[in-house]
This record gives C-alpha cells, sequence and structure tokens, in this order.
C-alpha cells in the first residue's frame, strides 16, 4: 500500500512541474521567429492565423508586439522557413 501511495504522489508531482512548465502557442511562435533570427520584440506573439493543407504542411502568420508581421511555413516533414510579410 506505501507503494502505490509514493507511485501516485510522484506522477502527481510530476504533471504538477510540467505545466508549470508549459508553453503557449504564442510564446511557441515568437521563440521559432527569434531562433530563425528575426526580431519580433516581446516573448509572444498576436494575431495568429494557421492554415493547413492536404499534403500536412502549415501555414501561421502572426505579428509580434513590435508590429512587424511573419509567415512561418512549416513542411510536413518538419522543415521551417520564416520570412516577414
Amino acid at each position: 500500500m506505501k507503494i502505490w501511495m509514493k507511485s501516485v504522489l510522484w506522477v502527481l508531482s510530476f504533471l504538477w512541474v510540467t505545466s508549470a512548465w508549459a508553453v503557449s502557442q504564442a510564446e511557441d511562435i515568437a521563440t521559432t521567429i527569434m531562433l530563425r533570427g528575426h526580431a519580433c520584440g516581446g516573448k509572444q506573439v498576436t494575431q495568429i492565423q494557421q492554415k493547413e493543407d492536404g499534403k500536412g504542411n502549415q501555414t501561421i502568420r502572426a505579428t509580434c508586439p513590435n508590429g512587424v508581421r511573419y509567415q512561418i511555413d512549416v513542411s510536413a516533414a518538419g522543415q521551417v522557413k520564416v520570412h516577414p510579410l
């Protein structure tokens, strides 16, 4: 019985810690823009528009806090390209 309780407490503590590290989509997109060498001017973007075609390619358009708009193209294979609009 004690081992079972320790296991449950361990799992609950793990879930609590991982939720504290959760990143929003707006933060994730801003980080992607900055890691690709573009200035975003903040930790998260606004006005996110996301589209996916039938082949699994995604197009994301977002506006940074500094007013610059970017388009992020993510291929079905996972290749990421960022360019200003």
